[in-house]
């Protein structure tokens, strides 16, 4: 879990994507792509325009809620319950995301969304989410077992 963590925080602090103009509109090369950040979009010029802040705050929620797993250890139940919950914001993450990036560039414009390495980080963090509820509900298994053993 502590590894779906710091995939959630690297995709916070990296470009997800890029908004290129293709066609006449582009004047020069510097003013053909605006990045794409969890919280913001950064113009050429530099300027911050905050569009973009549920895809960051469905990752904080995330990766909160998957820090506050690690530390529920005694509880195991209540701990596979924060990793699904954690891998469903993550699940809306995605769909935020594509919306985004359907939303975000103006086809009339002539933009088009590029993606960037950096936004398979909640992937890789769900699949390890998922693989740690596995695990969890496995252990629960063993002890369930081992005290009706007893």
């Amino acid at each position: 879990m502590l590894i779906a963590v710091i995939c959630m925080v690297v995709c916070l602090s990296l470009p997800i994507g890029a908004i290129t103009v293709t066609g006449s509109n582009a004047l020069n090369s510097a003013i053909e792509s605006m990045t794409v950040y969890n919280l913001w979009l950064t113009t050429p010029s530099l300027e911050h325009q905050l569009t973009t802040w549920p895809l960051f705050l469905l990752l904080i929620v995330s990766s909160s809620l998957s820090l506050f797993a690690i530390g529920a250890y005694k509880n195991r139940l209540f701990q596979s319950r924060l990793c699904m919950f954690a891998s469903l914001i993550i699940v809306g993450w995605h769909i935020v995301f594509a919306v985004f990036s359907k939303v975000l560039p103006i086809a009339e414009q002539g933009q088009s969304f590029e993606l960037r390495w950096p936004a398979i980080f909640p992937l890789i963090a769900l699949v390890l989410l998922v693989m740690a509820r596995r695990a969890i509900m496995a252990d629960e298994k063993l002890v369930r077992a081992a005290d009706r053993i007893r």
